[in-house]
C-alpha cells in the first residue's frame, strides 16, 4: 500500500473509480501478474539468488536487484514515477517467493495490486 501512496502523490489525477474494461482487467488482473512473475522470480530471483548471497537484514541482494529490474522493466508502459513506485511492491513479490517458495503467494499479491491500480487509480 506504500507504494499506492506513492503513485497518488506522483499523479497529479484525483481519485476515480473506473471500470477499465473486461479485457483489460484480465490481462493486469490474471495474465500479466503470472508472466511478470515466472520472469522475475523464477528467472532472474532465483538466478541472482544462486549468484549473490548477500542479505541486508530481511531484504537479499536477489529481491533488491530483482526489485530494481522490475521498475526498470516497467518504464516501457509507465511514466518514469510510476514504475519507480513498482519497486515497493516488487520488494513485497521477492519477499513472498523466498518465504513462500510458492508461486501463488506473489502472483496472487500482484493480481491484487494491479486490480486496485486498474480500478481505483482511474488506470487504463
Amino acid at each position: 500500500m506504500p507504494a499506492l501512496w506513492l503513485i497518488t502523490l506522483a499523479t497529479p489525477a484525483q481519485f476515480v473509480l473506473r471500470w477499465p474494461g473486461f479485457p483489460v482487467l484480465i490481462m493486469a488482473v490474471g495474465v500479466l501478474p503470472l508472466l511478470e512473475e515466472i520472469v522475475f522470480r523464477l528467472g532472474v530471483h532465483d538466478w541472482l539468488r544462486g549468484h549473490i548471497r548477500a542479505r541486508w537484514g530481511p531484504l537479499s541482494a536477489a529481491n533488491l536487484f530483482t526489485a530494481a529490474l522490475f521498475a526498470v522493466a516497467h518504464l516501457l508502459a509507465h511514466p518514469p514515477a510510476w514504475a519507480l513506485a513498482t519497486f515497493f511492491p516488487a520488494l513485497v513479490f521477492g519477499a513472498l517467493w523466498e518465504r513462500h517458495a510458492r508461486l501463488w503467494s506473489p502472483v496472487s499479491v500482484h493480481a491484487f495490486y494491479n486490480l486496485v491500480y486498474f480500478c481505483c487509480l482511474g488506470a487504463g
